[in-house]
C-alpha cells in the first residue's frame, strides 16, 4: 500500500511540474518525461530543472621546451607525435624520405600507411620543424627529402 501512496505522490509532483505548460500535447510529453525520471530516482534535481552534465577533464596544452625545438608530449599519439618523436630523437639530422620515415616507425613499432605519413610530415613543415626539399629518388623518381630545420 506505500508503493501505492509514493507512485501516488511521484504522480502529483510530475502533474505540478508540467501545469504550466500550455500544449496539451507537449504537456502529456513533459508528464511522461518527468514522470519516469521521478521513477527512476532521479529525484535529487527538482522537476524541470536542467540536467548537470560533468565534462570530461581536459588535457593540459602541449608546449615547446624551446623555440624552434619538436613540440613532444607523453599524451599525444598518433603519426604526428611518433614523427615529433623521431625529431627530438634526431633521427632527421640527415635527410631522409618519406620511406625511410615509415621503415623506422615500423621498427620503433608504429606501422602506419605510407599515405598517412605524407600529412603530418607536412605539418610539421609548416611549422618549421621541418624542412622538405624535392630530391632524386631511387628509379630516377623525384620525391621529398625531410630534415631538421
Amino acid at each position: 500500500m506505500s508503493s501505492e501512496r509514493g507512485y501516488a505522490e511521484l504522480v502529483a509532483q510530475a502533474e505540478q511540474a508540467v501545469a504550466g505548460v500550455k500544449d496539451a500535447e507537449l504537456r502529456r510529453v513533459a508528464f511522461e518525461r518527468v514522470l519516469d525520471d521521478l521513477l527512476s530516482g532521479k529525484r535529487d534535481q527538482p522537476a524541470g530543472a536542467p540536467k548537470i552534465v560533468k565534462e570530461a577533464p581536459r588535457r593540459p596544452p602541449v608546449v615547446a621546451s624551446e623555440p624552434g625545438k619538436a613540440r613532444r608530449s607523453t599524451k599525444r599519439s598518433g603519426p604526428q607525435a611518433y614523427v615529433e618523436e623521431m625529431v627530438s630523437d634526431g633521427f632527421f639530422k640527415k635527410q631522409k624520405t618519406i620511406s625511410e620515415v615509415k621503415a623506422e616507425l615500423g621498427n620503433r613499432g608504429h606501422h602506419i600507411a605510407l599515405t598517412s605519413l605524407s600529412g603530418p610530415l607536412q605539418k610539421l613543415c609548416q611549422k618549421k620543424v621541418l624542412r622538405r626539399q624535392k630530391i632524386d629518388g631511387s628509379g630516377g623518381k623525384k620525391t621529398f627529402g625531410y630534415s631538421n630545420w
